[in-house]
This record gives C-alpha cells, sequence and structure tokens, in this order.
C-alpha cells in the first residue's frame, strides 16, 4: 500500500465506527466494502473470515435499521452495554504525578491525557474536531481521521509514534466488544482495524 492508499483506509474504517448511515449501508448490501476490503486483507494474507460481518444479504434499509439498533446498543450512552470509543476511558485519567483529585489514575473517564495532547497537536495542525465531538477529541472516529491526515503528511516517525501512543488501546476495546456479542459487522470492523495496526507497526519497525 502506498501512504494514499493507507490514509483512504484509515477514513474507511473510521466510517465504520461512526453513526451507521445509507451511503455506508448501501455500500455493503452491494459487496463493494467487502470486495475493496477482500482485496486488501489477502495483500496482507490475512484470514478472509475476518471480513464475514461485511457479506450480507440484507437490504440497505434493512442493514442500516439493524446496525443502527446495534450501534444505540452498544456505544450510546444510554446503551445497554455502553461500550466506549474514547481512548480516555481505557487509560488512567492523568499520569501527572503532581495531580491531587482523588480519580486521577483511575479508568473509566473522559478527557484524559490522551484527551487534552490530541487537541493540542489539532491546534497545532489547525484542526478541529466536528461538534459532536468536541469533548472527545480521542474518539476513535476522530483519531482514524487524524491518522489518515498524517499519512498524506507521509512522515513515517510521526505516523508511528501516534499509532504507538493513540491506537495501543484498540486490544482493550476488542476484549469490550467481545463481551457483548456484537453484530458480526463490528466485530470485523475492529478486527480489520487491529490487523492493519499490527502490520504497520511491523512495517514502521522495519523502515526505521
Amino acid at each position: 500500500m502506498t501512504n494514499q492508499e493507507r490514509a483512504f483506509f484509515s477514513q474507511i474504517v473510521s466510517s465504520l465506527f461512526a453513526p451507521p448511515d445509507q451511503e455506508m449501508m448501501e455500500q455493503v448490501a452491494q459487496g463493494k466494502l467487502y470486495s475493496y476490503l477482500r482485496n486488501t486483507i489477502s495483500s496482507w494474507g490475512g484470514d478472509m473470515e475476518r471480513l464475514r460481518g461485511f457479506h450480507t444479504m440484507a437490504s440497505p434499509e434493512i442493514l442500516l435499521m439493524d446496525l443502527k439498533e446495534e450501534y444505540d446498543r452498544l456505544f450510546s450512552d444510554t446503551g445497554a452495554e455502553r461500550i466506549s470509543l474514547v481512548e480516555s476511558f481505557y487509560k488512567p485519567w492523568t499520569r501527572d504525578p503532581h495531580c491531587t483529585l482523588p480519580f486521577a489514575t483511575d479508568k473509566g473517564f473522559l478527557m484524559g491525557d490522551s484527551a487534552v495532547h490530541l487537541s493540542m497537536i489539532y491546534g497545532e495542525c489547525g484542526l478541529e474536531p466536528e461538534t459532536s465531538f468536541k469533548g472527545m477529541p480521542d474518539h476513535l472516529v476522530i483519531e482514524l481521521e487524524f491518522l489518515s491526515y498524517l499519512y498524506q503528511g507521509g512522515d513515517n516517525k510521526v505516523i508511528r509514534t501516534f499509532i504507538e501512543d493513540h491506537l495501543d488501546w484498540i486490544p482493550c476495546l476488542k476484549k469490550e466488544l467481545d463481551r457483548t456479542h456484537p453484530h458480526p459487522f463490528y466485530t470485523s470492523a475492529l478486527e480489520i482495524l487491529d490487523l492493519f495496526l499490527k502490520k504497520e507497526i511491523e512495517r514502521l519497525e522495519g523502515e526505521a
């Protein structure tokens, strides 16, 4: 893959973790998403079973309805499972040894160190998250969009640092998702993201 192709891939995966919309469901129902990812995963020597959740006979309308319900169940603040897609949630709120707040080293909170760090980086790049992500600059959707932005800049050292510092929580998210028996769509989305990141770390370490 070229960095331009990696940028496009990151955008695609980012959209899989955003609230489902009609356009994406049409891509899935028509088999376009599966075909694109099959070629990509095949080039990595990956198991095609990872893509099972993108192979469906359902109409776009039915798929959209099903995935909206599942997204709400899994990822909304009021959902039955309430799985967070935010990095801060999976890490100690701060590693600042001078912070005296009683929950400073606890997990499960938003706007932790990772969020503050990313807000600063976005500002330096002249970027600003969408309004819906204002209080969650380290939401997975935003992080993957930013990764796409970094690939367009082409600095491998910066890309590797970002992946290692801000996408190292994906295994924790996988464990959380596995316990909920999710729709295969979200299992596949997380599987291909995890595989991509592992392949990227291997590549970037080899090119260092």
